[in-house]
């Protein structure tokens, strides 16, 4: 007696994809949408630090010392750095 076949047998796995719609390409769904900003991020940027694992794992203590989030850690780190170099703290 042959065995019913399942979604999850070896053929079905390495058989080649179904062909596209006739369009030629897939279909996604975020095609023509923007991405949505929270609140907390509308009119900023980011910025991207690479950090030694030490470096990372001591602005996480800290975080947790201070009771602060990270983001608000390295905000206030900018604005030192800009009162350093004699700039408006802006940050």
């Amino acid at each position: 007696m042959a065995r019913a076949k399942t979604a999850n047998d070896l053929a079905s796995i390495f058989s080649p994809p179904a062909p596209l719609p006739a369009g030629g390409a897939e279909p996604t769904a975020a095609a023509g949408q923007s991405r949505v900003r929270t609140a907390s991020r509308e009119g900023k940027r980011g910025k991207l630090v690479y950090l030694t694992e030490a470096a990372e794992k001591q602005l996480s203590y800290m975080g947790l010392e201070q009771d602060k989030t990270q983001q608000a850690l390295m905000i206030e780190a900018v604005n030192l750095l800009f009162a350093h170099y004699g700039r408006d703290q802006i940050a």
